[in-house]
């Protein structure tokens, strides 16, 4: 199925929690996969689905992080951007809430963003933790098939996306 989207599931066969715990119980994991949208290089609508303003809060902070010669952005300085966002500057309106849980939270696990790195902060004379883009290690060219293929094409389309 090239250029639709294709469901690719993997149902776990895991254990039920234990009752009266709280614990919801295991559901299969589903993936939606479109060729055509990893392969145009748009990590973003890959990662967050058709969520547009998700995407759009996402852009504004890997413009802001890029405009920082270290790809990066400090803890102050990323609670005010969220909070810019939840107020509607730069044209998108975006809760302070969502941006750290869906936005930020996704991007940390996923390995795309790295937290509580040390850079030399010209202006306080002394090194800060920030939150820094990570560009992925991927080869040249592309593996011959199957998930590692799949791997390399959203690491490929992130490292565009970021030195574009």
């Amino acid at each position: 199925m090239s250029g639709g989207f294709r469901k690719l599931e993997c149902a776990a066969q895991l254990p039920s929690p234990p009752r009266g715990t709280g614990a919801m119980p295991a559901k299969s994991v589903k993936l939606w996969w479109s060729d055509k949208v990893v392969a145009s290089g748009d990590v973003l609508t890959f990662l967050f689905g058709d969520r547009k303003d998700t995407v759009a809060a996402a852009n504004l902070m890997i413009s802001r992080m890029k405009a920082n010669p270290n790809l990066s952005m400090s803890k102050r300085e990323m609670r005010f951007f969220a909070k810019e966002l939840q107020d509607g500057k730069g044209g998108v309106k975006y809760s302070y809430h969502n941006f750290y849980t869906k936005l930020l939270k996704k991007l940390l696990e996923m390995g795309f963003v790295d937290r509580n790195v040390l850079v030399w902060d010209q202006k306080r004379k002394k090194t800060a933790s920030v939150y820094q883009l990570k560009l992925q290690p991927v080869a040249d060219r592309a593996p011959q098939g199957g998930f590692v293929k799949h791997a390399w094409h959203i690491a490929k389309g992130w490292n565009d996306l970021i030195q574009k």
